[in-house]
């Protein structure tokens, strides 16, 4: 009996040794030649969207091993239905616990679109109208210019149509400023046009919508986007905020690069404080709910008038601008609300892009084709920059492929 039970114990220590599991959770050794990936049945729908989809992993894993990055998630939504939602990598250089679709990441600037959507959501509700003057509800709130002051508006503070020149006192938040001292500045601040008239992309200003929302409802921004978005979206592990994201028992953490690969950081507060710009954390598994309700699959959580009003551009942006790099040629590029847009292949594509504090995060989609993603990474990396064009230029590709 006792032999018995010795070559038992023997068994499941190999079992444990061979997989790495602790509590459920599996670990990535270094040692192992391959970047591993935490649940990826390729899916059964047609075979453009699985070429499509083996191809993406293929290049991927290649471009992480080659940079050496931590870890990535990845949603991709189709017809309406989550095709891959899976993990690829470490949360965690000093602990490497294998991300999958439940880890939770920064989003950074993705979180701009969960404002704008909160907003459309309200507008639904006769609470909030898109045209609203800003005094309205901060009737103390002032630009340098008493005119401009009056005429600001909601649609103005999401399209990044302020007037006030570009990244106005970011470099404040870097430095942990409160937001709440930097916003009584921007009075001093010059104005580079009229609202409404050009773009220049704003974190503080942008982050005034949740004083808009919270003075129009007596509610706070960051309950609201639980009880009007998280909740109804199931978005089981999103969440606001740096303390609800140290808590996560399953949160990747930042990574920075160095002459070794990387390195991990410790969870950092800075830019929380502008939950509307920078303040969302969220999984692959919450980033395809995100994604159907951006395709239109939800209905019943924001109208179909008012998502076509948050996607549709605003304001004509250069296809200069760094971040549409990528994209060119363009046929065109602008900003919606919360939202960048681009018109090339002859189709519509809405996307945006994050980075903050050792994360970088890509989410884009093309209605017409009824197809999204999400990327997710936890180490700034040069990958994000061309992941979304190349996507869907492989897609649209194999698609012509097909046809032949």
């Amino acid at each position: 009996m006792s032999r018995r039970l010795v070559l038992i114990t023997l068994v499941l220590l190999g079992i444990f040794l061979t997989y790495g599991w602790i509590g459920g959770t599996p670990v990535w050794y270094p040692s192992e030649p391959s970047i591993p990936i935490s649940s990826f049945p390729i899916p059964q729908t047609d075979p453009v969207m699985q070429s499509c989809i083996r191809d993406f992993t293929i290049s991927l894993k290649e471009d992480m091993q080659n940079q050496r990055l931590p870890g990535v998630a990845v949603a991709i939504v189709y017809e309406g239905q989550p095709v891959m939602v899976t993990g690829f990598g470490q949360t965690d250089l000093d602990h490497p616990f294998l991300v999958n679709d439940k880890t939770v990441f920064r989003i950074a600037s993705l979180s701009k679109g969960f404002a704008a959507v909160l907003v459309g959501v309200l507008v639904d509700e006769g609470i909030l109208s898109w045209d609203d003057p800003v005094i309205k509800y901060l009737p103390d709130f002032k630009l340098q210019d008493p005119d401009a002051t009056r005429h600001l508006t909601i649609r103005h503070l999401l399209s990044h149509t302020t007037g006030l020149p570009r990244h106005a006192y970011s470099n404040l938040l870097n430095q942990s400023v409160p937001y709440r001292d930097i916003i009584p500045m921007l009075k001093n601040v010059p104005l580079a046009h009229a609202p409404g008239s050009s773009y220049n992309y704003q974190n503080v200003a942008y982050s005034l919508i949740a004083d808009v929302v919270e003075h129009a409802t007596g509610l706070s921004y960051d309950s609201l986007l639980v009880d009007r978005l998280f909740r109804p979206l199931d978005m089981q592990t999103a969440s606001v905020g740096y303390q609800n994201m140290v808590k996560m028992s399953h949160a990747a953490y930042p990574h920075s690069p160095d002459s070794n690969g990387y390195h991990r950081l410790e969870f950092q507060d800075k830019w929380y404080d502008v939950s509307p710009a920078a303040g969302v954390n969220a999984s692959a598994e919450d980033m395809a709910k995100w994604l159907q309700l951006m395709m239109g699959h939800h209905p019943e959580v924001l109208s179909a008038a008012s998502l076509q009003e948050i996607t549709r551009s605003q304001i004509e942006v250069s296809p200069r601008e760094n971040v549409m790099r990528s994209w060119r040629p363009l046929e065109s590029c602008g900003y919606a609300m919360g939202w960048r847009t681009a018109e090339k292949w002859e189709k519509k594509f809405v996307f945006h892009g994050g980075f903050v504090n050792g994360y970088r995060a890509e989410i884009g989609f093309c209605p017409e084709e009824k197809l999204g993603i999400a990327v997710l990474s936890n180490g700034a990396n040069s990958i994000m920059k061309d992941i979304l064009p190349n996507f869907f230029d492989r897609y649209l590709r194999e698609k012509v492929t097909e046809k032949k």
